[in-house]
C-alpha cells in the first residue's frame, strides 16, 4: 500500500469525505492488485458494525445512498483513459466492487423486509378498569402484574432483536433474563430498559412517574425527539420519581416493591389524598373529603387491598383519626 494511502483514508473515501487530491490517490491505489486484500480486510473489520446499522431503519437509507455514490465513483474511475492492460485490471476490480455492493444491498433488503414483517406483528392491549387487576404472561415468559385503572400494549410475539411494550398506569414486572434482547417499557416520553429483573412502574397522567427496583439493574431515560436524557440507573432497593422535568432518586424497601404482586400497598409519608386516589382505582369507588385540610394529612402504612373496602376504611380511619360515611360506591371522609 502506498505510504499516502492507508485503511483510514480508504474508509474516508467510502464515506465520501475525501478531498479531490485524496480521491485521486485512492483511485490510483484501487487499480493495483494489492487493493483487493485491503478491501477484504476493511469489510471484515466492519461487518459487525454494519449489521448493527442494518437493524436501524434510519441508517439503512443513508447507507443505501452511500453505496450508490460508491458505484458512481468507481464507474467514473473506470472511464479514465488508460492503457489496455490497465483497463482490464480496472474492469476486474469494478466487477469485484459491484459484486460486493450487490451482496450488501441484498443484505439490506433482507433486513428491511424482515423489519416490515416485524412491524406487522399483531399487538394485544389489555385494559383493567378500576376495581380489576390481572396477571399477564408474555411470549418470552416474562410476567406482568397489571394494576387497576391501567393498560398494557404488547406484541403477540416479540421481534428478533428486542422486547418492547407500552404501559399506562401501574404494574409490577418479572422480566425473563436475555442479555441479547433488551426489555423496554414505554410510558409516555419515558423509557425503562432492563435485561432481566423485577421492578414496579407507576405512570398515571399528570402524576409523578416512579420506577422502583426489587432485583437486577434498571435504566430510566426520557426521550426528547432524537435526544436521550438519562434519568437514573437503579439497583435493588432504589427508586426514581420523575415529575415536571425533575428526577429524584431515593431508597425503597424491596418488600414494598414486591408486595404489589400480593395486593400489598405500601405508603411512606403519603398524603391521605394520595392514599385515597389509589383506593379509588383498586376498589372502583369515589372518595371525597368534607374538609380539604384533612386530605393533606400524611401517613405511613401498608394496606392489604384484598379485604373489603369497609374493613379497610375502619383501619385507615383509626390510624388517620377521621370518620367516614359509605353510600353505594361513594365514600365521604369527615
Amino acid at each position: 500500500m502506498p505510504k499516502q494511502v492507508d485503511q483510514a483514508l480508504i474508509e474516508k473515501f467510502l464515506r465520501g469525505g475525501c478531498s479531490a487530491k485524496e480521491e485521486e490517490l485512492v483511485r490510483s491505489f484501487l487499480k493495483n492488485p494489492e487493493s483487493e486484500t485491503v478491501l477484504n480486510e476493511i469489510l471484515s473489520n466492519n461487518q459487525t458494525k454494519d449489521f448493527a446499522l442494518f437493524e436501524d431503519e434510519n441508517v439503512a437509507h443513508i447507507k443505501q445512498a452511500h453505496w450508490l455514490r460508491t458505484i458512481n465513483l468507481r464507474i467514473a474511475a473506470e472511464n479514465e483513459k488508460e492503457l489496455p492492460v490497465k483497463k482490464r485490471l480496472n474492469f476486474k476490480y469494478a466487477a469485484i466492487w459491484t459484486a460486493l455492493i450487490i451482496s450488501t444491498l441484498s443484505v439490506y433488503l433482507l433486513f428491511h423486509f424482515s423489519k416490515s414483517q416485524q412491524q406487522a406483528l399483531a399487538y394485544i392491549e389489555r385494559i383493567n378498569p378500576n376495581g380489576q387487576r390481572s396477571k399477564i404472561t408474555l411470549s418470552d415468559s416474562s410476567v406482568v402484574y397489571l394494576g387497576a385503572g391501567s393498560r398494557l400494549k404488547y406484541p403477540e410475539r416479540f421481534s428478533a432483536n428486542k422486547r418492547e411494550i407500552s404501559l399506562y398506569g401501574e404494574a409490577f414486572f418479572e422480566v425473563t433474563k436475555n442479555p441479547k434482547k433488551p426489555f423496554i417499557i414505554h410510558t409516555g416520553t419515558v423509557r425503562t430498559q432492563v435485561l432481566g429483573t423485577s421492578f414496579k412502574i407507576k405512570a398515571f397522567k399528570n402524576k409523578p412517574l416512579s420506577v422502583e427496583v426489587a432485583t437486577g439493574k434498571v435504566r430510566v431515560d426520557e426521550l426528547k425527539g432524537d435526544k436521550i436524557q438519562s434519568l437514573a440507573i437503579l439497583i435493588p432497593g432504589q427508586k426514581v420519581v420523575y415529575f415536571e422535568g425533575k428526577a429524584n432518586t431515593a431508597d425503597v424497601a424491596v418488600t414494598d416493591v414486591t408486595g404489589f404482586m400480593r395486593a400489598q400497598l405500601a405508603f411512606r409519608n403519603s398524603s391521605l389524598l394520595e392514599i385515597c386516589e389509589t383506593l379509588e382505582r383498586w376498589y372502583n369507588v369515589k372518595i371525597s373529603f368534607k374538609t380539604q385540610h384533612k386530605s393533606r394529612d400524611r401517613m405511613t402504612l401498608t394496606i392489604d387491598a384484598t379485604v373489603p373496602v369497609n374493613k379497610l376504611l375502619n383501619v385507615l380511619a383509626a390510624a388517620g383519626k377521621f370518620n367516614y360515611n359509605i353510600k353505594n360506591n361513594e365514600i365521604i371522609i369527615r
